[in-house]
């Protein structure tokens, strides 16, 4: 192989490693925060009963709304998760017995019960994720979004996996191992230059 054929290979290359660092990048910014995609209650609602991403019922611009407690018989919240303005007033309606709803950081906690009601008025923006006493460990979790919360980004609500992507490890071996592999080729390529430069000279002198 001549000097110019290897370059123009170890050129293919670093495409390759650019297209596969562009690739890993795109996986890492799925882990990010921010954008305008679904509000992001960092997983608490993962195992929630009832819970799909992106789910949140928009209750913006209402003074005041409903949370069904149990309904069906059911250890769910319904909505699971509702998004409402400041000052908003929230009524959990009791549908099964059995049920209580507590914040988890104790903003709010009502008494175990079967029926009637249960209010509170959300007057900070934040995140306020909430359980059920006696079901939490069977998923009867539900959360408020107040005013502006944090979102993820549109990639990070499709969940795409790196695997999904055509890329079989994690993003940040893939990164790694891009970094690694350019540099071997910008190494390479100045040894070739170099040193086989020298030896041609030294051979059309022979």
């Amino acid at each position: 192989m001549n000097r110019r054929e290897f370059l123009r290979t170890a050129g293919g290359a670093a495409g390759a490693v650019t297209t596969t660092s562009a690739v890993s990048g795109a996986a890492a910014a799925q882990e990010g925060g921010g954008g305008s995609g679904p509000i992001d209650y960092g997983g608490y609602l993962d195992d929630a009963g009832g819970w799909s991403e992106g789910s949140t019922a928009d209750m913006t611009g209402n003074n005041q709304v409903t949370i069904k407690v149990g309904p069906g018989g059911e250890n769910v919240y319904d909505p699971v998760a509702v998004h409402v303005d400041p000052g908003t007033k929230i009524i959990w309606q009791w549908e099964g017995p059995g049920h209580n709803v507590q914040a988890e950081d104790g903003q709010f906690e009502s008494e175990i019960k079967g029926s009637g009601t249960f209010e509170y008025t959300a007057e900070e923006e934040g995140v306020i994720p909430y359980f059920c006493q006696p079901h939490k460990s069977v998923g009867m979790k539900g959360a408020i979004a107040v005013g502006n919360v944090p979102r993820k980004s549109p990639a990070a609500a499709a969940e795409l996996k790196p695997e999904e992507m055509g890329v079989p490890i994690q993003p940040h071996y893939v990164g790694i191992g891009a970094v690694l592999m350019m540099m071997s080729s910008l190494v390479f390529t100045f040894y070739l230059l170099k040193y086989g430069e020298s030896a041609h000279t030294k051979g059309g002198n022979n």
